[in-house]
């Protein structure tokens, strides 16, 4: 008791004298950085984003001289701007395979080709989320990183027959996200045509978890490329028509974010668009999405786009 009296007297006479020990100030709260992968593709943008629509139909004037990535990066690579992220699992890096770059062989085809594609089939098995809920049986799921890879698998083997020449950016299947490692394939692979990056997904809607479907309200296609790239919006346009005429899907139309662009359109030196091929947690969209027929669809709308763009450029 008598040294609880004895401490409040020393406190009293340090307020008013002044103590030695100079009081410590609270260390004002740094604001965490922004996860430096997100975000990657459509399904992890929030409602509130501001979003840019764009009508495939519209005609895209390319002047001559037109940079590959034609926007000034300084006003649109914006990292300030909040985005709702979640915390990525964090998983063992695997020993990278090496990239194919397929060149095909003299005699397969008369086309000269035009561009070397950078297809990313985007995501691995070990990325976390990224599949539907499970269907009635408790077993079928849909798992985007299967999807991708089989997208871009059907694609490479129309380019074979076709002459085009292609860069598999990402051939692992036992991998994360690897954001970084996509981009630094594709920008420092040598090619003596210039490049050109496409990245395949499929969407996600809002849902009440990860074991509910989504609204059958939202369905569809949409092509997306780094804003203010004329080049990158004329690309889209392209895959946007053909994967509308191939599939049937609803046309959710061109799309692109003023700030915190997708990570490989705003990270890749070359013009590049990422396509969103159906929503997986729509469950009549996510049937389609399985079944074998209905992707050869949509690897034919990305062929075929690659082909108009192989013949008239961009």
């Amino acid at each position: 008791m008598l040294k609880k009296i004895l401490d409040a007297i020393k406190g009293i006479f340090s307020n008013l004298f002044g103590g030695s020990k100079k009081s410590e100030t609270p260390s004002k709260p740094v604001k965490p950085s922004p996860i430096e992968e997100t975000p990657q593709d459509a399904s992890e943008i929030t409602p509130d984003t501001v979003v840019i629509v764009a009508n495939e139909m519209e005609e895209i004037v390319i002047l001559p001289n037109t940079p590959d990535q034609d926007f000034d990066e300084d006003i649109f690579d914006n990292e300030d701007t909040p985005v709702e992220v979640v915390e990525p699992v964090v998983v063992p890096e695997p020993v990278p395979e090496t990239p194919v770059v397929v060149t095909p062989s003299p005699g397969t085809s008369s086309h000269n080709a035009r561009y070397l594609w950078c297809l990313d089939n985007g995501h691995g098995s070990l990325t976390s989320g990224k599949r539907s809920p499970k269907f009635d049986d408790g077993v079928t799921q849909f798992m985007e990183y299967e999807f991708n890879r089989d997208i871009v698998s059907r694609v490479a083997k129309q380019l074979d027959k076709k002459g085009v020449k292609y860069f598999n950016v990402v051939p692992e299947i036992e991998i994360d996200n690897f954001l970084q490692g996509r981009v630094d394939r594709a920008n420092n692979k040598s090619s003596d045509l210039p490049k050109i990056y496409l990245s395949i997904h499929s969407n996600a809607a809002p849902a009440r978890s990860s074991n509910d479907w989504a609204a059958d309200s939202i369905s569809g296609i949409e092509t997306w490329f780094y804003h203010g790239s004329k080049k990158g919006q004329k690309l889209a346009s392209i895959f946007q028509k053909h994967l509308l005429e191939k599939t049937g899907l609803k046309n959710r139309h061109l799309k692109s974010r003023p700030e915190s662009q997708f990570y490989v359109l705003r990270k890749t030196k070359m013009v590049s668009v990422l396509t969103e091929n159906g929503f997986y947690n729509n469950k009549s969209e996510c049937e389609k999405l399985i079944n074998p027929e209905f992707r050869q669809k949509v690897a034919d709308a990305h062929v075929a786009a690659i082909m108009e763009i192989e013949e008239t450029g961009i």
